[in-house]
């Protein structure tokens, strides 16, 4: 009998991580204010120029669309950019479909990659094709990042078959939770895109770039108008390629555009090109995607491998255009494959299917820009 309870109690503290309940219902969505767009962009986006995004756009207008999951605050589909082009995702936070956005952080971002063109504005996405799947793990990015639920959340995606998943964002500390659902992506063929981070403002020590630092992980810093690194990105090995991410133009939540500043835009501007390239080459996968943006980017002040540029400032038109020959890419050197772990995260709401192992380890051997050197991550 005891046996029988033993095995009883084994059984039931087994099962418990697949029926722990979803999302705490929080008393109401954005309890802290709601941000609402205004007017529209003023003029023409100066990123739009510095990307020569007229010439992107007339080299790739029927280009397949990909799909870019964006891990973040939501995705407000009610601008009128954002409408056509976003899908049905999910709210690990409070329930349902992605689509809230208290801050403004998530619908800024997926506006960036692939906001529809209106011919009443001058902004649109870099990739306006592309399809666009919100995963909301937080209300605010700035004090409500829980790093398992963005786990949770990187999951979900890639088994929704997100090709492109963006984490425009620093976390304060390691975790092995989030760690592992990158690696599985990785080794799925997702390519990962997230934020090179700023530094730390001196009210505490400068943390790790979570989750840029990680293997299998392009990490981007952010330039301004003149090819400077824009002020406060966090230099270092993580940073693979640099974007414009100073005062940038972006959709805000209900209707209207912002400005921002952050290497989160300059992710988010990184992930729209990597959609072109991808959707223009369809027989690429996500490492011939890296060699294409990093081999092609324009040389910066720090020379190749800078630690605030990476292999230089990105060039969406070399990327799309140019040839590469691999013998005689060095962006293409110092690749390492990533082994993913088989057990998928377990966060509340979240069942994620068993085959994620089996694809795993069919997948091993996929790697992104200089990760030898982020093998030794802080654990």
């Amino acid at each position: 009998m005891r046996r029988s309870l033993v095995w009883v109690v084994a059984a039931l503290a087994a099962l418990w991580p697949l029926t722990a309940p979803g999302p705490a219902a929080a008393a109401e969505p954005c309890s802290r204010g709601r941000a609402e767009g205004t007017g529209p962009a003023p003029g023409v986006p100066w990123e739009r120029q510095w990307l020569d995004l007229d010439r992107v756009w007339a080299m790739t207008g029927t280009a397949p669309s990909v799909l870019v999951a964006v891990v973040d605050t939501g995705v407000d589909r009610r601008h009128p950019q954002l409408r056509g082009g976003t899908v049905t995702g999910t709210d690990l936070v409070d329930g349902g479909d992605g689509s809230t956005d208290c801050t403004g952080h998530g619908t800024a971002i997926a506006s960036l990659i692939g906001a529809r063109h209106d011919r009443t504005v001058a902004f649109a996405g870099i990739a306006p094709q592309t399809r666009i799947l919100p995963v909301r793990v937080a209300e605010r990015i700035d004090d409500d990042m829980n790093p398992r639920l963005v786990a949770a959340g990187v999951d979900w995606a890639v088994s929704r078959g997100a090709q492109i998943v963006v984490m425009a964002y620093t976390l304060p500390a390691d975790s092995q939770a989030l760690r592992a659902a990158v690696a599985r992506a990785v080794a799925r063929g997702v390519l990962v895109v997230a934020s090179a981070g700023l530094v730390a403002n001196g009210d505490g020590p400068q943390g790790p770039p979570v989750p840029a630092i990680y293997p299998g992980v392009l990490g981007v810093s952010a330039v301004n108008g003149t090819g400077s690194t824009h002020e406060g990105t966090l230099p270092g090995s993580h940073v693979d390629l640099a974007a414009p991410g100073a005062d940038v133009t972006a959709a805000a939540p209900v209707r209207g555009h912002t400005n921002y500043s952050s290497p989160d835009m300059a992710a988010a501007i990184t992930a729209g090109v990597a959609a072109l390239v991808w959707a223009d080459h369809r027989d690429a996968d996500a490492v011939t995607v890296v060699r294409r943006l990093t081999a092609t980017a324009d040389p910066s002040p720090g020379g190749w491998g800078s630690p605030s540029y990476g292999a230089g400032i990105l060039n969406p038109v070399r990327a799309l255009s140019e040839p590469i020959a691999t013998a005689e890419n060095r962006a293409a050197t110092g690749f390492t494959p990533v082994a993913a772990p088989t057990e998928p995260n377990r966060a509340p709401g979240l069942l994620v299917g068993v085959g994620f192992a089996i694809a795993a380890l069919g997948a091993l051997g996929i790697g992104i820009l200089r990760r030898a050197r982020r093998r030794a991550t802080v654990d």
